[in-house]
């Protein structure tokens, strides 16, 4: 092998070295966790731009994190408040709200499913729906929050989003 030959493998060899060694010293996290919304904020600022009264959970115990918070446009019909939250365990919860009481909009949020039973939260009925598939569950207000539609949806336990709608209160 000729020196120029020799030179260029060394290199090489110590370039590639040079590289591991700075691959295994750069911190890497070994979890991203998504920002945390301003729930109270946001719906604040949308309660007055809207005129409506929005909900969202207030004092619910620690392991629940709000990661998403918006109101949706839709065409045709009244937008939507939207207040995502990741429950303990792994579960997320999000509560949904309009104006008026839209059979199409209460259809699209619950994706069609049918009920399955009626429950009893401070004293107000809230309709059980589960899809075909049983990860997504969600409860549907059967009389106005404040004169709003109301959905509880996500992926958590029924105890969850019973929680969750528990903890439901109009902002200020």
């Amino acid at each position: 092998m000729t020196g120029s030959a020799r030179s260029l493998i060394i290199s090489m060899v110590l370039v590639a070295l040079g590289a591991v060694i700075w691959l295994a010293l750069v911190p890497r996290p070994s979890k991203v966790d998504a920002p945390t919304a301003d729930v109270t904020g946001i719906a604040r600022e949308r309660s007055r731009a809207q005129q409506w009264s929005l909900a969202y959970p207030q004092g619910l115990p620690s392991g629940w994190r709000p990661v998403n918070v918006r109101m949706l446009p839709a065409q045709n019909e009244q937008p939507t408040w939207q207040a995502g939250y990741d429950g303990p365990n792994g579960g997320y919860a999000a509560v949904l709200q309009t104006s008026g009481k839209p059979t199409s909009w209460m259809r699209s949020q619950t994706d069609g499913a049918a009920a399955r039973g009626m429950v009893t939260i401070g004293g107000t009925g809230w309709a059980k729906v589960e899809k075909s598939d049983p990860d997504q569950r969600s409860l549907v207000r059967t009389a106005p929050l404040n004169g709003l539609t109301t959905v509880v949806t996500g992926t958590g336990s029924w105890e969850q989003l019973q929680q969750f709608a528990a903890a439901l209160k109009p902002g200020s």
